[in-house]
Order: structure tokens, then C-alpha cells, then sequence
């Protein structure tokens, strides 16, 4: 019995060493903007970064209705500083991904669920305004918008943009709340 526990003990030892650290607020600017504002994505988020909750948004679509998921993510430690003090830290960043939807029949009922990723997109705190000749930063935050069949670089270069690219446009409502929609998050966020 002894020996069985030790082997739990160690391969639960060995399992904590393989993960990655949770991304660190203080590591932001560092790690996924550049030194001219041009603000990467960040890997591994359903993985690595904490869950902040989701939206189910009714789309329509070429004239058909459909149904989109998004998905918010960010580092654990803007979790902690938002529980404290009721705003995002600098150097916070979210990540929304939007899929399409598949539906089907099961035993439980008609279903929804998640499929195709259609895009990302990267919201980086700045409360030091550290690029203010680049467009895709304004109001406080870093703004992008990622392609899946364009890797690798933002299509973002004003947050006040044209069309799926106008970050503006979509957070306007919410500008009291520092930019940000966290209804979806209360229970996250709540201390």
C-alpha cells in the first residue's frame, strides 16, 4: 500500500513540474506587446490562463441566424487585483475567442456547442499610456484582432477601425466600465 502511494505522490510530483506557470501580469509588456505597441497572442490560454466565463450571442449571417460562443480568458493574478480592487491592473490582459456553433439532437435536447474559431481578439491594459502614436491603443487599453487563417500578426491598426476591426464601436456601451463587458464574469470577479 505504501508503494502505491509513493508512485501517486510521485507521479502527481512529476505531472506539477511538466505544467507551465500561470502568465504573470508583470510580464505583459514583455511577452506579448513589442516595443512599437504590436501586441501578439498569447498561447496556450484554455490551458494556462483562467476562464472568465462566456457569451452565447444570436448572429445573423449571410440571412441566417446563428449562434456564436465567446470565450474570455485572462491571468490568474488580474483575477486577484480585480477581486481587490475593482478595476483591471495594468499590464491585465484579456483574450475573447468567438466560434461558430454546431447543433444537434442528443438525449438531453437540442444542443449548442462551440466549433470554428472566426477570430480572437487581445485586449491589453496600459494605464501608463506607453504608445500613444499608435491607433491601436487608446482609452486605457491595447486593442487586436486576430485572424485564425491569417496567423501570427494583428489585423488591428485603429481601435477606432472600419467594420469587425472597430473595437470603439462594440465597447462604446461600456465605456463607464473601463471598456470592459463583465456581466458575464461576476462570478469570477466577485471578492
Amino acid at each position: 500500500m505504501n508503494k502505491h502511494i509513493a508512485a501517486v505522490v510521485l507521479g502527481s510530483a512529476a505531472g506539477m513540474a511538466l505544467a507551465a506557470p500561470a502568465p504573470s501580469i508583470d510580464k505583459t509588456y514583455s511577452r506579448y506587446v513589442d516595443k512599437t505597441g504590436a501586441i501578439s497572442l498569447p498561447a496556450n490560454i484554455q490551458q494556462d490562463w483562467s476562464h472568465l466565463g462566456s457569451y452565447v450571442v444570436h448572429t445573423s449571417e449571410d440571412g441566417k441566424a446563428g449562434i456564436d460562443v465567446h470565450q474570455v480568458y485572462t491571468q490568474p493574478t488580474s483575477i486577484d487585483y480585480y477581486r481587490k480592487h475593482q478595476r483591471f491592473p495594468d499590464g491585465a490582459v484579456l483574450v475573447k475567442t468567438v466560434s461558430g456553433t454546431a447543433s444537434e439532437t442528443l438525449t438531453t435536447g437540442k444542443v449548442n456547442y462551440a466549433n470554428a474559431l472566426k477570430v480572437t481578439f487581445v485586449m491589453v491594459k496600459d494605464d501608463k499610456n506607453r504608445f500613444p502614436a499608435n491607433k491601436a491603443w487608446g482609452e486605457g487599453w491595447g486593442w487586436a484582432l486576430f485572424d485564425p487563417t491569417k496567423p501570427g500578426k494583428s489585423q488591428t491598426t485603429d481601435w477606432k477601425g472600419e467594420g469587425f476591426n472597430n473595437c470603439f464601436g462594440c465597447h462604446i456601451p461600456v465605456k463607464q466600465n473601463d471598456w470592459v463587458y463583465t456581466q458575464g464574469y461576476e462570478d469570477i470577479l466577485t471578492p
